[in-house]
């Protein structure tokens, strides 16, 4: 929507970024102006090959495996050459735990990242203890992205949050996406009209 050519990365095992992807693709079938998003899926040690074909687009969104024990020389290196790596995050002691050791891994590598709070709860009393240390371990990303049922639904259907005008998060996202785009550096072209 921000006018850029974007290519998908999907180098988790249980390639979720493709799967949306298909979704999408028969979606677009009914609804062409969607906007087109190629998802290639490739195994984590094969990052420098795939980075380097995709030189012609504007913006590479990379999904990772959930865990990086596996292929952690190779996670680090692509971490390393990103211009932004988010680190998604439940609010838990648990997500605290697991998360807390990678961005500290990050952190010494001097890879410019952030955590990013999902399915955010405010109402919990954990809430507030868990962001604290989250903010005390690395970066936060200010947007919080909710449980909101409106984000299952669009990517069950193949679709973003922002592709869905009446959706709650659409404000969100759009948040969500500017702050990205800052830090990252992403130089964003006028909107293409459909």
């Amino acid at each position: 929507m921000s006018g850029l050519k974007v290519l998908g990365m999907d180098l988790d095992q249980q390639q979720t970024l493709l799967k949306w992807h298909d979704r999408r693709e028969r979606v677009r079938r009914n609804f062409p102006e969607l906007a087109p998003v190629p998802v290639i899926a490739l195994a984590v040690d094969d990052w420098r090959d795939a980075v380097a074909q995709a030189s012609n687009y504007d913006l590479v969104v990379i999904d990772t495996a959930p865990t990086i024990e596996v292929g952690i020389g190779a996670a680090l290196k692509l971490s390393s050459s990103a211009d932004l790596v988010l680190v998604p995050t439940g609010a838990t002691q648990d997500d605290v735990d697991s998360v807390g050791p990678w961005m500290q891994t990050l952190d010494k590598g001097s890879v410019h990242s952030a955590f990013v709070l999902n399915k955010a709860n405010r109402r919990v009393k954990s809430y507030e203890t868990v962001r604290t240390k989250l903010v005390q371990t690395g970066p936060l990303c200010p947007i919080e992205i909710p449980m909101l049922e409106d984000i299952h639904v669009s990517s069950g259907k193949g679709m973003a949050v922002p592709d869905v005008t009446t959706s709650k998060a659409t404000d969100i996202f759009a948040g969500l996406w500017a702050w990205v785009a800052r830090e990252a550096g992403v130089k964003q072209q006028q909107p293409v009209a459909a």
